[in-house]
């Protein structure tokens, strides 16, 4: 669901989303790019996340769910378990 009112931690969470994705390299820049190829590298080119929801995501609109949180990490070559950590300092702070 997405909300309406801003919510700085979210974003933070976002950002710091983005910005791994980010750093996988310049093939992976693009949300649709980043969706589709990892969807084809990782998923057996089963659908894993949409374009609109990992975008609410990464704009601080939607919090991510434990099991999007679980094929994001692997999307993004990062441990899950090392992603929750940074998220939960992000609300801790």
């Amino acid at each position: 669901m997405e909300r309406k009112e801003y919510n700085e931690k979210l974003v933070q969470i976002g950002e710091l989303l983005s910005e791994k994705r980010k750093a996988l390299g310049d093939q992976y820049t693009s949300r649709e790019d980043f969706i589709y190829s990892r969807q084809n590298e990782l998923f057996s080119g089963e659908s894993w996340i949409s374009l609109r929801h990992l975008s609410n995501i990464e704009n601080g609109k939607n919090m991510i769910s434990i099991e999007k949180l679980v094929l994001l990490a692997d999307a993004l070559e990062i441990d899950v378990v090392d992603l929750f950590t940074e998220i939960i300092e992000i609300y801790k702070a």
